[in-house]
């Protein structure tokens, strides 16, 4: 699946990920290596802008993750067509289509992890005007 993933800029969002390819329902669209950064360098990642492409690998421990792949330039939406899994043991990320996607169609994830979560915490945080 990964070859026929690709990057595009998105009008309002930046780049996001498309698929050359319609992608089925819970199908696996990528599977990505994580780099998991130790504890103490927390804040130092999270006072640079780099923490916006970070995900969180432990949250009590504050160990955050840097997704390879194209893992840190899924976008967001609310009612997302793709979702993700961490692998701890195997220290990678799994995104995953949670409806049909088209040939074309952009593959988003929602931030939080649920699709349908309307938080807008993470965009709040980083002072970040979202608009879908």
């Amino acid at each position: 699946m990964q070859s026929s993933l690709y990057i595009k800029n998105v009008k309002g969002k930046g780049r996001g990920v498309f698929s050359r390819m319609s992608i089925s329902k819970n199908a696996l669209i990528e599977e990505c290596p994580l780099i998991v950064l130790p504890t103490e360098e927390y804040g130092i990642v999270s006072s640079t802008h780099m923490v916006d492409y970070c995900f969180f690998f432990n949250r009590e421990k504050e160990e955050l993750a840097i997704v390879l792949g194209f893992g840190s330039i899924y976008n967001h939406a609310v009612s997302a067509n793709a979702g993700h899994q961490i692998d701890k043991e195997n220290k990678v990320m799994n995104f995953y289509a949670t409806t049909d996607i088209k040939a074309g169609e952009e593959i988003c994830i929602n931030y939080t992890g649920d699709s349908g979560d309307d938080s807008m915490q993470w965009f709040t945080d980083r002072n970040i005007i979202y608009r879908p």
